[in-house]
Order: structure tokens, then sequence, then C-alpha cells
């Protein structure tokens, strides 16, 4: 069932998660922030590998089932227990948050961390002490879809395959070096910290 997970090796640096973001709220740079652990519920690993092997494909022919074996070997392997939506974007909620449902076009408030599937970080707000401000709807498929899953204060994992990430493009260009090389998994530890402005009706 289990299958050998290929390390990726990938190149750092990943500010530039969001396209037009041009409202960036100052925040307190005397105050550090540091990343808080997410509370772990107990897993029961019976469960959890039987939830995740639904999701196995067989005969992964296509990029796309391949990076979803990969994504869900690398689950059980670790005992994460995942939920998938019908994009393929497979996440994980960790604190739900509280108040109204986050939308497409709210633009608020978070700090994450991303990483590869090897546990290399690429990118983290909270290594800059300075979460980060955007519009949902500005940033990669995988976070839009996926912050509309929690409210303000919510903590969320997310397993992004690469057509929800940069896709076969990446981030960059081979002439110039990649700061997303094409196809890449991305995960993110997620915290929405506020709403600063509901979308417009």
């Amino acid at each position: 069932m289990r299958s050998r997970i290929i390390p990726f090796l990938f190149l750092p640096l990943f500010i530039s998660l969001y396209s037009c973001s041009s409202e960036n709220k100052a925040t307190d740079k005397d105050q550090k922030v540091q990343p808080e652990k997410a509370e772990h519920k107990e897993v029961n690993e019976d469960e959890t590998i039987l939830q995740l092997s639904y999701y196995l494909i067989g005969d992964a022919a296509t990029l796309a089932d391949q990076e979803q074996n990969t994504i869900v070997n690398y689950a059980i392997d670790n005992l994460i227990p995942l939920e998938r939506t019908n994009s393929g974007l497979f996440y994980r909620i960790l604190q739900e948050g509280e108040g109204e449902q986050l939308e497409w076009g709210d633009y608020v408030s978070a700090h994450y961390k991303g990483y590869y599937m090897d546990s290399k970080v690429f990118d983290s707000s909270y290594k800059r002490d300075k979460p980060m401000n955007f519009y949902i709807g500005n940033m990669v498929p995988g976070w839009n879809e996926g912050l509309q899953l929690i409210k303000p204060g919510g903590k969320m994992q997310l397993f992004v395959p690469s057509a929800l990430g940069y896709g076969e493009k990446g981030l960059g260009n081979e002439e110039d070096g990649y700061l997303v090389p094409p196809n890449s998994i991305l995960v993110f530890d997620l915290e929405v910290l506020e709403i600063l402005k509901k979308k417009e009706e």
C-alpha cells in the first residue's frame, strides 16, 4: 500500500504567494511573533489509515494521481488525518476559529509556514515576525479554496498539489532560476489572525 516518497529538493524563498495585494497593514515590530504549536487531537491509527487508504489510486497514471498518492502515503506514514476536496486539495483543520466563515474577496491577515514534503521550510511569515495581508482570491488556488473552510482565528494545514499551486510553470523561470520549481507539491500551516475587510457586496 505504501510507496516510497521521493524527497523534493527545491530552492528557498516564497515571497510572491499572491499576485495583487496592494494594501499591507503595518504590524508592531517590537512584538516578537512565535509560531504557535498546533493542538493535535489523539489519532486512532487504524481509523486514520483506513480513511486515507480510500484516497489511494491503484493505477497512478497521471501526474495528479501520482501527487495524490504521494500526499496520501506521507499522511499514512505520519498518521496525519486529512480530508480531500473535489478539486484534489488535502487539508486538516486544527482550529475552526470563530465568527463568520471566510469568503472569496475577504481581506485578511494571516501567518503561515510553507514547506516541502521533505519538511524543508521555504518561507515563513513567523520567521519575518510579520503576518501577510491579502485578498482571498488573489492567492494560489489551494489557498483560495482552503481558507474558505475556516473562520478568523482558525488554523489549518494544507497539502497543495501542483495543479492548485504553481502548476507546470512553477514560480520563476529556468533562465533566472525557479523560486518554486514546476510541479511542486506544497505544504502550508496557516493561521488566520483576523478579517481586515469583508468582501464588498
